[in-house]
């Protein structure tokens, strides 16, 4: 299945890209698309979406809905579009 993901702030920097699709086996959840993510990208892209102090920080939203942690074993659906990164701050 495809998921479209899209990088905001500081995981866009560790990542090089402002968006991407990407190819994960059906059934796939919220969990294994992190986990893709850390190998793909690497050390960078794993300290910002496990160590506890900036991964608090970390908004992910799956089909606009946005996820808590419990969530991470939601199941991803085909043509889904995830979002990640440092929430918008504004004022």
């Amino acid at each position: 299945m495809r998921v479209k993901v899209s990088y905001l702030s500081i995981l866009r920097d560790a990542t090089g890209v402002k968006e991407e699709e990407i190819q994960l086996e059906e059934g796939s959840t919220v969990e294994d698309l992190i986990g893709f993510l850390i190998e793909k990208y690497g050390e960078k892209v794993r300290r910002l979406l496990t160590d506890s102090e900036i991964e608090q920080g970390i908004m992910i939203t799956l089909d606009g809905v946005l996820l808590s942690k419990a969530d991470m074993k939601n199941p991803i659906s085909d043509g889904s579009e995830v979002l990640i990164g440092l929430p918008p701050f504004g004022g």
